[in-house]
């Protein structure tokens, strides 16, 4: 029997009287001599950024939500600027969790901009995002950059935890990019899936059965020259990994989809030890 009488259990199940995590960041990054170094830094609430010590090469921000997961009626958002030539990682501490939702909850919101000036490069890894059976979520990216800057972004998004034998069977998910280069808009890519999932991942057209996802984008001056070795990459087979790789117009984008986190997770670091051309994982990533 409950301990609560049925007025405190009304409140406890009214959206408006449950705690919500609200956070917001931004990081300025500039060259100064031969080195990208911090120009500004800001951090409220949920949201931290570490940026940890690294003897040499680009530097790494690491985002971290330390509410401990995403929750329906959250709200983070953050804005990463790199200034003319400087150059610029960002990670996340760990992978982040979007965890079931009431039918009643608004989605968690989840946005973040980034703007590159003239030469400058940002890669833009975070870990991967996994999805609890009826998360409700809005998540944006937006990405403003100069023609000669350079933009190396990777995604990953899990639909469940396989390991434990956890699917997804409805989800309510709008997760968006946007990309401008010199003022034009370059890309837009949405993906939308209110309602039942799991028969959208069972398609030939959907996902063929497979519950995870990468998009990998490089828009680089050079980044058509980068799909051969890609593709080269590419044939040397993962664990139940299909993916495929294109070019055009100055951006390269690469599609995998799997039933293994792990093995996703294997193909994109792959991809990305080319594609950042000796840079090495980021130090927070696990071996």
């Amino acid at each position: 029997m409950s301990l609560l009488s049925k007025a405190d259990r009304s409140k406890v199940n009214d959206p408006a009287l449950l705690q919500r995590a609200v956070g917001s960041y931004g990081l300025d990054v500039r060259l100064s001599g031969d080195a990208t170094r911090v120009a500004g830094l800001r951090q409220q609430g949920c949201c931290r950024i570490l940026m940890p010590r690294r003897p040499q090469g680009t530097p790494e921000a690491v985002l971290v939500n330390v509410s401990g997961g995403i929750a329906a009626g959250d709200r983070i958002s953050g804005e990463i600027v790199c200034r003319a030539r400087s150059c610029l990682t960002v990670t996340t501490q760990a992978a982040e969790r979007i965890y079931k939702a009431r039918e009643q909850d608004a989605p968690a919101r989840i946005e973040a901009r980034c703007r590159l000036e003239a030469g400058a490069r940002l890669d833009w890894l975070p870990l991967e995002t996994i999805f609890f059976d009826r998360s409700a979520t809005s998540r944006l990216l937006e990405v403003e950059m100069a023609g000669d800057a350079t933009f190396l972004g990777c995604e990953i998004r899990v639909f469940g935890r396989s390991g434990s034998d956890e699917t997804v069977e409805h989800i309510r998910l709008r997760d968006r990019l946007r990309m401008k280069r010199d003022d034009e808009l370059l890309w837009v890519e949405s993906l939308i899936a209110e309602g039942p999932l799991a028969n959208l991942l069972e398609q030939k057209a959907g996902a063929a059965g497979r519950t995870v996802m990468l998009t990998l984008w490089l828009v680089a001056p050079d980044a058509e020259a980068w799909l051969l070795p890609v593709r080269e990459a590419l044939g040397t087979p993962e664990n139940d990994v299909e993916a495929a790789a294109s070019a055009w117009n100055g951006m390269l984008v690469v599609r995998a989809l799997g039933t293994s986190s792990l093995a996703v997770s294997r193909l994109s670091r792959r991809l990305l030890s080319i594609l950042r051309d000796g840079r090495g994982d980021p130090v927070t990533w696990c071996t």
